[in-house]
C-alpha cells in the first residue's frame, strides 16, 4: 500500500518537475512570451499544452510500468490527483486574464493522457513477453 502511494505520488510530482522545466525551453523558443506577469500568445500556449500532454502520457506510463500490481488502479489514482489539483489550480487562476481554453485544454486531456499511458504500458509489457 505504502509503495503504490509512493508511486503514484513520485510519478505527479515527476509530471510537475517536468512541465516547470520545460519553461526554459518554450522562453527559447518563443522569446519575450514567457516572462513574468505576462500571458503568452497563442502559438506559446499550444506548445506549451503539447509538452504537458507529453509529459502526462510519460509519467502515466512510468505509474503504470512500475505498479507491482494492477496497474490501472495506480494509474487511475495517478488521473485523480492529477484532476483535483489541476482545478484547485485552475479556479484562482480562472479570471487572471489567460484563455479559458489553455485551462480546460489541461484539465481535459489530462484524463485521455493517462489512458494513453496506461495502454502504452500494457502493449509495452504484452511486447516482453512474446
Amino acid at each position: 500500500m505504502l509503495r503504490s502511494l509512493a508511486l503514484v505520488i513520485g510519478c505527479y510530482v515527476l509530471s510537475v518537475l517536468l512541465v516547470l522545466a520545460t519553461d526554459p525551453l518554450l522562453s527559447a523558443l518563443f522569446p519575450g512570451d514567457f516572462v513574468q506577469g505576462r500571458i503568452p500568445s497563442e502559438l506559446p500556449l499550444m506548445a506549451s499544452t503539447g509538452l504537458f500532454i507529453g509529459i502526462s502520457i510519460l509519467c502515466a506510463w512510468l505509474c503504470a510500468r512500475h505498479a507491482s500490481a494492477r496497474p490501472a488502479r495506480h494509474v487511475l489514482w495517478f488521473m485523480v490527483l492529477g484532476e483535483l489539483l489541476g482545478i484547485a489550480a485552475t479556479i484562482p487562476n480562472w479570471s487572471k486574464g489567460w484563455p479559458h481554453w489553455y485551462w480546460l485544454s489541461w484539465l481535459l486531456s489530462w484524463p485521455l493522457s493517462c489512458w494513453l499511458g496506461l495502454h502504452l504500458a500494457r502493449r509495452t509489457a504484452q511486447g516482453r513477453q512474446a
